[in-house]
């Protein structure tokens, strides 16, 4: 054991001394941050404007409700709103009628017609919900209109940074461990360090084991540059449990990903080859996965192809716990299948290492 720790923190300062590891564990994953993010349209609220003429306490609560979903802005000077659309609010506005408007909004020429929608619907649910608390008292409309949102929002296309970090993420694993992890193990290979490590009391177990861990360490690693990035320059925000189940789920999606990495170079007798193979299958369950677009915008049977693959699979469960926000609770079943099949993968891969282990000496 104390060989393979040897080797591990010499792997590590080697790492840390190659330029190539800085460039796919910074540069990369911030360019493809900032093309994507711009893509998707980030994480930032969109900017309204609040006249509010009314001032008293529901209105007060009309604004507060509404800044959950926009960054609500109070009056200012012509030329600063110039482009943002106004809400303006006037005498008794949970009572308003057809023939004396109460609630007015006041959209800028050319204003996108998607963010007028949403805006309009945002503003009937906010006045339905303080309609009902005040004027009728039901205070339980609360929990329906969540309820309701929660089941509206499972209809929406997952875009934005809280899609598209996780993606790159996986993108970066799958690239990270099927091109630089099978090229690390040939080295291995060539320098006659499998057969001095078969030798040792843990035998090609020992082995098995330290290439795995080896490649989940550099795959976790990359999950907490990325995320460490996104937190500072891209505005995400995430509650402390969300970020304890994105990293069980990236944890079992390293343990997959390495294990078809070493059945890749167990059975691939060139390296050239065996890199050639991961890039290729990387690249494919990248685009049928979801990574590179949602894959909700793909035809259904490309959906349906996408959901099966291990890529697909992952991406809806991180998709439920940060976008949808689905409680862990919920998906539990399937983050269990999805660890089961990893675990599954790993003990065939086990299987096919020692079965071919000849080869290696």
């Amino acid at each position: 054991m104390r060989g393979y720790v040897f080797l591990l923190f010499k792997e590590i300062k080697s790492m840390l001394k190659s330029s190539s590891f800085y460039i796919w564990l910074l540069f990369l994953p911030m360019l493809f941050l900032l093309i994507f993010s711009k893509i998707g349209g980030g994480e930032r609220k969109v900017k309204v404007v609040l006249n509010d003429k009314v001032k008293n306490t529901i209105s007060k609560e009309f604004g507060l409700k509404l800044s959950k979903n926009f960054d609500v802005l109070t009056p200012v000077d012509q030329k600063s709103r110039k482009g943002l659309p106004t809400i303006e609010l006037s005498g008794d506005f949970l009572l308003k009628s057809k023939e004396k408007t109460k609630v007015n909004v006041l959209f800028p020429e050319n204003y996108p017609q998607g963010k007028k929608i949403y805006l309009k619907i945002s503003i009937y649910k906010t006045l339905a919900e303080l309609t009902a608390k005040h004027r009728l008292g039901i205070n339980r409309v609360k929990q329906f209109v969540s309820l309701k949102e929660k089941h509206e929002k499972l209809l929406e296309i997952p875009w934005g940074i809280r899609h598209t970090l996780p993606a790159i993420i996986l993108m970066f694993i799958l690239f990270n461990v099927l091109t630089k992890g099978v090229e690390k193990f040939f080295m291995y290979k060539d320098e006659g360090l499998i057969e001095r490590f078969s030798l040792a009391p843990q035998g090609a177990k020992g082995v098995l084991l330290f290439f795995v861990f080896y490649q989940v360490m550099l795959a976790m690693i990359s999950v907490t540059v990325i995320f460490v990035l996104g937190s500072l320059f891209f505005k995400l925000s995430l509650k402390f449990n969300s970020v304890i189940y994105l990293y069980l789920i990236f944890f079992v999606f390293s343990i997959l990903v390495s294990s078809f990495s070493l059945i890749v170079f167990s059975l691939v007798k060139k390296k050239e080859a065996a890199i050639a193979l991961g890039v290729m299958v990387a690249n494919v369950l990248c685009a049928l996965g979801g990574l590179w677009w949602p894959i909700e915008i793909v035809p259904p049977f490309f959906k349906k192809l996408g959901l099966i693959l291990p890529t697909g699979f992952t991406m809806s469960l991180i998709d439920k716990v940060i976008y949808y926000k689905v409680p862990f609770t919920s998906i539990l079943g399937d983050f269990l299948i999805f660890l089961i099949l990893s675990l599954t993968l790993f003990a065939i891969s086990l299987l096919i290492f020692i079965k071919n282990k000849a080869r290696y000496f």
